[in-house]
């Protein structure tokens, strides 16, 4: 057989073999590629959640306060009622020492629909794309998101994973509040989520994400830095959380609860 005959089938055998790469593996490779390409410098879609540790309760008690059917204990007593506001389903409590408390409520699978609605997603495409789980609850969805890495999206997974997993990557680097110190699962009673930041380091602001079948909540805490703001711990972040009860109508004709 002739040198060229060789090269020629070489070249044969090479052009088969990428095509045959191509047509298997080639969304899968072309994915792994962007995500890892995309998102190189930020380094919080790498996060995933974990348990949070602390799961200790402070016993300093605060005044309770009632927000949108909710009654929820405040972190701190200096409540400052003229800077105080409430839009839509949003209250932003002031306090004197500069510090802010959040507190909002947003109805059942909101961000499901959200996403739905923006990729033109019916409920079965959503189901095929992420999973009945996914689809059920926005504690499911944010799981799922949340879970998911760039390592994940390999060559070798399926082409239906890597376009879900590249879609899920994206939503949490446009979605996911700033996490430098660590996404946190966490729990309180008819409420299952996720909280944004580790109180340790003093960070401006505090995020807990919390869902029920009944809809959800999120509450905030930012923190004046500096000066003599008092900062939040742990253990008052689970009091607050551990306090939010839904006001029912026997709840809602009872005496509040004294300071």
């Amino acid at each position: 057989m002739s040198k060229w005959k060789r090269i020629l089938i070489a070249l044969g055998t090479a052009i088969i073999v990428v095509g045959v790469y191509v047509a298997l593996f080639g969304v899968q490779t072309i994915s792994a590629l962007m995500v890892r390409y995309q998102f190189r410098n930020l380094p919080e879609v790498k996060r995933i959640p974990v348990l949070l540790t602390d799961q200790s309760v402070s016993s300093v008690r605060h005044k309770t306060a009632s927000y949108f059917g909710y009654d929820v204990e405040l972190p701190w007593d200096d409540v400052d009622d003229q800077k105080s506001r409430t839009t839509g389903s949003i209250q932003l409590t002031a306090f004197r020492s500069g510090n802010v408390f959040w507190f909002s409520t947003f109805p059942p699978k909101d961000f499901v629909k959200l996403i739905m609605k923006y990729n033109n997603l019916d409920a079965q495409g959503f189901r095929q794309l992420y999973g009945d789980d996914a689809f059920e609850s926005d504690y499911g969805f944010h799981r799922k998101m949340l879970q998911t890495t760039p390592s994940e999206i390999t060559p070798f997974v399926s082409r239906k994973q890597a376009i879900a997993e590249q879609m899920l990557i994206l939503i949490k680097a446009i979605s996911m509040p700033k996490a430098d110190s660590g996404i946190f699962q966490i729990q309180s009673p008819g409420f299952e989520g996720f909280q944004f930041e580790n109180p340790k380091g003093r960070p401006f602001k505090v995020i807990d994400d919390l869902y029920s079948n009944d809809g959800g909540i999120e509450v905030m805490v930012f923190q004046q830095p500096g000066g003599s703001a008092p900062d939040i711990s742990q253990s008052e972040i689970n009091r607050v959380i551990q306090s939010v009860r839904r006001i029912t109508s026997s709840t809602a004709n009872s005496p509040a609860p004294s300071n």
